[in-house]
């Protein structure tokens, strides 16, 4: 069985692979949005599908999501306390507490976990990411209200966002127990297999180290509460709550992924401080190595 850092170390290499052709000219920086898309509209969608959809589900996963909202919660009310202290700018505060909040369950989480707890744990990781989605969606609305927009278009956006209708084929599909036939399993099994590879070098391909040491005191903060107390929190919810196993391990590892990249989204869409996300996600992802090696070794 491979060690934490082992586990660690494959997506590390993916990444670096991205960044090392970036700076060699092979690809460009916003050859990630392009590979972003394919992974978000594609690959992630047809893994998911063909999880679920094989897969025995249970109502007890429920709680899953559950516990990731509230963690996802606390941490925006963590850094919203924080902001209130430094008398930050409502622009500031907005983007620290997003930085905070949204968990990347899916584009980190998803190859971390499958690599460490194999399909079972991957299935478990898609309930947690469940939340995220919501979360998606729940605050670009609550950004509408505070800083304007069209909240029609946050709703539409949500309602397209391909992985949740992966999620709810996936389990629609599993529940009758439809068959697709060979050919059209066995290409939703090839496009899920480029999945992690297309998530890593895409993060390799926006990395940019800048701006870090400009914003390094304020993604210090947002670090410790994304990548330290947001899997303490976990552990205390579900603690609470009774869950244990598989899905107890997996939910506490989900909890301390790195910023998720959709929290840039919505800091370009509402002109909140992008270069600041930027940095709170490049600090996360790299520190995340460390804390999340120290996590799975805890949990064994």
């Amino acid at each position: 069985m491979a060690s934490p850092i082992e586990v660690i170390l494959i997506p590390t290499v993916l990444i670096i692979i991205g960044y090392v052709l970036k700076r060699i000219g092979m690809l460009k920086a916003q050859d990630s949005s392009t590979l972003s898309k394919i992974v978000t509209n594609v690959s992630m969608p047809a893994l998911i599908f063909v999880n679920l959809s094989t897969a025995k589900l249970n109502l007890s996963m429920i709680e899953l999501p559950i516990a990731t909202f509230i963690v996802s919660i606390s941490c925006l009310t963590i850094a919203y306390l924080f902001c209130r202290t430094k008398h930050y700018s409502k622009v500031k505060t907005w983007t620290i507490m997003l930085a905070a909040a949204m968990i990347n369950t899916g584009f980190i989480g998803y190859p971390i976990t499958l690599g460490v707890y194999g399909n079972e744990g991957f299935l478990r990781a898609i309930f947690c990411d469940l939340a995220t989605t919501m979360l998606f969606v729940i605050y670009g609305m609550v950004l509408v209200k505070e800083f304007g927009g069209d909240t029609r278009k946050v709703i539409i956006e949500g309602a397209k966002f391909m992985p949740f209708w992966a999620v709810v084929l996936g389990i629609l599909f599993g529940m009758t127990h439809i068959q697709l036939g060979y050919v059209i399993n066995n290409v939703l099994e090839y496009l899920g297999q480029a999945t992690i590879p297309l998530i890593m070098i895409s993060l390799g391909l926006t990395l940019d180290f800048k701006d870090m040491k400009k914003y390094l005191s304020t993604t210090l903060v947002v670090s410790f509460i994304r990548l330290v107390i947001s899997p303490v929190l976990m552990f205390i919810i579900l603690t609470i709550i009774g869950v244990k196993g598989l899905g107890f391990k997996v939910a506490i590892l989900e909890s301390g992924m790195s910023t998720a990249m959709y929290s840039l989204v919505l800091s370009l869409t509402y002109d909140l401080d992008y270069k600041l996300m930027s940095s709170c996600i490049f600090t996360d992802i790299l520190l995340s190595l460390g804390t999340l090696t120290v996590i799975i070794s805890l949990l064994g």
